[in-house]
């Protein structure tokens, strides 16, 4: 499911968006593997409802958003330039943006990239890039394990089998509506654009960026807050809590129960954390 919305061409893929509210204050909020825009309903009726405008699009090759088959399509780069042509289209400046998993990928590389366009930035469950590239740890090891495996041609076909049995158990434990999720990614097409996200992204590529100096995350400018939740299976909290080491701006860090989706876990907590930071 995704929420409300209309189609936007965003160079060459029409994006669904979510556009609610009629606030001067606009927040961009950017969901992750393997969710739609409907991930933040509850926060984005809170935000509607305390003034604010919402923009939540499905995110490349998720929902009713074109599902390009080709890994190339859903490089960091070409992400990252969709999001910006879509500021540009529905004529946004000065906007806050809240990210959740590869949303939150998406998050930082905008705050740290074009730091002038946005206000304030919350990120859930990923901190720094810095911070998250910059080190390879026994615990980063055993976290990321299922990234590896989603780069290979055959996770298509073991995520598939048996109702999407393994990827429910093994990739995305703790998900608050797997059934949900293995509704849609049941269709090869929608698998196989799920894990162009991986495959168009390697993180042997990112972290041997980082570590050898040819890719370089600057300080961040943005104002920003992380939270992580203490049952995520994907993210490690040092990896949050050393963005505190990176940042040339405020920087809040909140600790909460709850999975990797601790925005379906505890809607209202989280709701309220938003909200008080971005006003």
């Amino acid at each position: 499911m995704s929420l409300p919305g209309e189609k936007l061409l965003v160079n060459d893929v029409h994006y669904h968006i979510s556009d609610q509210g009629q606030g001067d204050q606009v927040v961009f909020m950017l969901h992750g593997m393997p969710d739609t825009s409907e991930l933040w309903r509850h926060q984005a009726d809170t935000l509607v409802k305390a003034g604010f405008r919402v923009i939540v699009p499905d995110m490349l090759g998720y929902g009713q958003t074109d599902m390009p088959q080709d890994p190339v399509r859903y490089g960091g780069e070409q992400i990252i330039a969709d999001l910006l042509v879509m500021m540009d289209q529905l004529g946004w400046d000065g906007v806050d943006v809240v990210g959740h998993d590869w949303g939150a990928f998406a998050s930082w590389e905008l705050v740290l990239n074009v730091a002038e366009k946005f206000g304030r930035h919350v990120a859930i469950s990923v901190g720094h890039l810095r911070g998250l590239f910059g080190n390879i740890t026994e615990e980063m090891l055993q976290k990321n394990w299922y990234m590896y495996l989603n780069g290979q041609e055959e996770a298509n076909e073991l995520y598939l089998a048996n109702r999407c049995a393994f990827f429910c158990d093994y990739v995305i434990p703790g998900h608050p509506d797997p059934d949900e999720v293995v509704s849609r990614i049941s269709d090869p097409k929608t698998m196989r654009a799920m894990l162009n996200w991986d495959r168009g992204n390697p993180m042997a590529a990112y972290y041997h960026g980082v570590l050898s100096g040819a890719l370089e995350y600057p300080d961040c400018q943005v104002p920003t807050m992380g939270i992580w939740s203490e049952g995520d299976h994907a993210l490690w909290e040092e990896q949050m809590t050393d963005s505190s080491k990176y940042m040339k701006a405020d920087w809040r860090y909140e600790r909460l129960p709850g999975s990797h989706w601790v925005m379906m876990d505890h809607p209202q907590e989280v709701s309220d954390l938003i909200l008080e930071w971005l006003k």
